[in-house]
Parts: structure tokens; sequence; C-alpha cells
């Protein structure tokens, strides 16, 4: 991957001020504005100051290597961070609401589920009691007729 040429080459480059100037102008713009802005840039900053023939592919590597380790422009970041801390607002404010609905569903809506049980209860056993009620009638209506 690397021989000797190669590794001399870059070497030169990190002591080449022009270079050093224009990787951290790069990065700079990068973090800013994004990619296309700090590709615009480069190209015209190695073509103005006639780097090495190779300056512009060379930053071409380094904007794939970016991207594959996935860092993104510092605007993007504070974008995507202003909208995971409103998402952690509106979820706060979703737990909140629900935690009080259920509140209120136990304290006001418990007493009425409870009388509604009740009145259920009751009305059953007034079905029974009708029933047995009935039963017994009949019974004593066979009796008395049986004697």
């Amino acid at each position: 991957m690397f021989n000797d040429e190669c590794t001399t080459k870059m070497m030169g480059l990190f002591t080449n001020p022009l270079f050093k100037m224009g990787f951290f102008d790069f990065f700079l713009k990068m973090q800013q504005e994004g990619i296309e802005v700090a590709r615009n840039f480069w190209r015209t900053y190695a073509e103005k100051n006639n780097l090495f023939p190779d300056a512009i592919e060379m930053y071409e590597r380094m904007i794939d290597f970016y991207i594959i380790l996935g860092f993104l422009p510092r605007v993007k970041y504070d974008e995507v961070l202003g909208e995971n801390k409103s998402l952690k607002d509106e979820n706060k404010f979703l737990r909140d609401t629900m935690r009080e609905l259920q509140f209120n569903l136990f304290t006001e809506g418990g007493e009425k589920v409870q009388q509604i049980w009740h009145s259920s209860i009751d009305k059953q056993l007034e079905v029974h009691k009708e029933i047995a009620k009935n039963f017994f009638e009949l019974f004593r209506q066979l009796k008395v007729g049986s004697q």
C-alpha cells in the first residue's frame, strides 16, 4: 500500500507551510460549511498556490476518508443536536401528559369504575333474587297443587 516514495512525498507535504495552511483551512471549511464547499475551496486553493501535481486527488482521498469515518460538518451536527433536544423535550411532554392522564383515570375514573362495578353487582343480585323468588313461588304452587 505505502512504499518509500509515497512516504517521502507525504513527509515533504507535512513540512510544506502552504500545505499545512491549506490543510487546516480545508478541514475548517469542511467542519463549518460541509464537504462540497471544502472541495471547491481546495480546488481553487491548490490551483492558485500550485502546491504539487496530485494535490487535488490527495484531498479527494481525504474527503473519502472523512466520509467513511462518518464525520459531519459542524452545521449539520448542530442541526441534528437541536433536533435531538427538541425530540427529547417532546418525549418528556408526551410522557408527562400520559402520566397525568393515567393519574386522572385512576383517581377520578377509578371511583367511576367502582360505582359501575357496584351497580352492576347490585343489578345482578336483584336479578338473582327475582329468579330465586320466582323459583320458590313456582315450587309453592306445585306443592299446593299436588295436595
